[in-house]
């Protein structure tokens, strides 16, 4: 008979877990005795679909509690972050202002050479 490693498994045996299952009813009584209840015809109140009111106000009562639970920024933190945005905007506004300015400068020499030509 070969070596067996122990990760590998016979077709034969099943896998066991030691962990609990949370919230598991495993027992085939109950599964039929909710089967019964239910019937296949009828429609239960949980079926239904709320009214479009009903789910306009809920889709607000989640949003305004996700809402809450964010993190905003302090003022102090946003006057910070506002004062970043303003020296980089800046920043690039004078490199940009030189490379145009440079760009001019050359397209104007170059039409003053041809011209002179």
């Amino acid at each position: 008979m070969a070596k067996k490693n122990k990760n590998q498994r016979v077709a034969s045996e099943e896998l066991v877990s030691n962990a609990p299952l949370k919230n598991a009813d495993l027992s085939s009584s109950n599964a039929v005795a909710k089967d019964v209840k239910g019937g296949k015809g009828q429609k239960n109140k949980k079926d239904k679909k709320p009214s479009a009111g009903a789910r306009i106000r809920k889709a607000f009562k989640e949003m305004f509690s996700e809402l809450k639970k964010v993190n905003w920024p302090t003022a102090k933190k946003t006057a910070s972050a506002f004062g970043i945005v303003i020296v980089i905007v800046l920043f690039f506004l004078v490199v940009i202002s030189a490379f145009d300015y440079g760009i001019m400068q050359l397209i104007k020499l170059l039409m003053d050479a041809s011209v002179g030509s």
